[in-house]
């Protein structure tokens, strides 16, 4: 898998784009130059948290002795939860009630952005391709694109609309849908692979 196309699974399953409505709310209540502060910080401390889980999900995996296939069915099923939720999303389920305080992490950077599907999306493909520096790079371009899309939210949101974040975010969500099924059908077949040699060893 090439380091682009690592970049766009975690871009879509981040979701800055779905999210905007969200994140926008809960910083409404500062000045545009402020909100921009606050959401460029908090995109760097979700990157940070990304790079952290990335060295420390081998270390997890490797602990646990969770298998591959185990990892792929049960992380597929995670991502095909999300999808299913971008999918199925209303303008309603975006009302949030701002805080009285800026957001410090929780809840923009984790979970908004680095949350459950994201984590188990790069430990799968960590897992995968045996090569953290590979990961990584995907993990930093995909910042690339979430970064400016969040610190311009607050006018992704004044030029598409409601409506048209709205569409866009079940466009993603249609996108993680496939990747999450593919994770669940590669995970399968990994899993008989081992189970046909386990019996043919009898």
């Amino acid at each position: 898998m090439s380091i682009f196309q690592l970049a766009l699974y975690f871009f879509v399953v981040t979701n800055p784009i779905g999210n905007s409505p969200t994140i926008v709310a809960l910083v409404k209540d500062y000045t545009l130059r402020e909100q921009q502060k606050i959401l460029f910080r908090e995109a760097m401390f979700a990157l940070a948290l990304a790079i952290f889980f990335l060295f420390l999900g081998n270390t997890f995996l490797t602990s646990l002795s969770i298998d591959q296939y185990a990892l792929e069915i049960s992380g597929g099923v995670l991502l095909f939860l999300v999808a299913l939720k971008m999918i199925f999303s209303s303008p309603a389920d975006h009302h949030v009630q701002a805080p009285k305080t800026a957001p410090f992490i929780v809840p923009i950077a984790t979970p908004l952005l680095s949350g459950a599907g994201l984590f188990a999306t790069i430990m799968i493909y960590a897992s995968q391709e045996q090569n953290n520096l590979k990961v990584l790079s995907g993990i930093l371009l995909a910042w690339a694109g979430i970064t400016p899309i969040l610190v311009f939210a607050p006018y992704l949101q004044l030029l598409l609309g409601k409506r048209g974040l709205l569409a866009l975010e079940q466009l993603m969500g249609m996108i993680l849908v496939m990747i999450a099924i593919d994770l669940i059908v590669g995970g399968s077949a990994h899993f008989l692979t081992v189970l046909i040699a386990a019996r043919a060893q009898i």
